[in-house]
């Protein structure tokens, strides 16, 4: 049985795996659990309990509470936070309202390295 110092440091390899990837598979998140000296044995069985597959970070998450409500362990070492999920913006009301409004997506989500379109250029002052 993981205790919450275990859980915290799995929760840190999670956020880790995910720092370079959408997609991260079971067998990645045991391997590097496996490979971690702070976590023990307890880690391990619980990650055999999560199915195979590809997760996104929120549903690894959850897979992982799941695992740990299903052991019956949730009272003891707590669970690992659910983070948010992300919502595109093309799936928000905001998004709605402007192809209602024939709004372009771009005026929503604009590019933050360009620069605002009221802005002259800026110009070198001549000597």
């Amino acid at each position: 049985m993981p205790d919450r110092t275990e859980l915290e440091r799995l929760g840190e390899i999670i956020d880790e795996l995910f720092l370079t990837r959408a997609q991260v598979a079971r067998r990645d998140l045991y391997a590097a659990a496996g490979a971690d000296d702070a976590l023990g044995p307890g880690v391990l069985e619980l990650l055999n309990e999560v199915p195979e597959g590809g997760y996104t970070r929120h549903d690894l998450v959850r897979a992982v509470n799941a695992a740990i409500e299903s052991r019956g362990e949730e009272g003891e070492a707590g669970l690992l936070e659910v983070p948010p999920r992300l919502t595109a913006v093309e799936d928000t009301v905001a998004a709605e309202r402007a192809i209602e409004d024939d709004t372009p997506l771009e005026a929503l989500n604009p590019d933050p390295s360009a620069p605002p379109q009221d802005v002259p250029e800026f110009r070198e002052p001549e000597v």
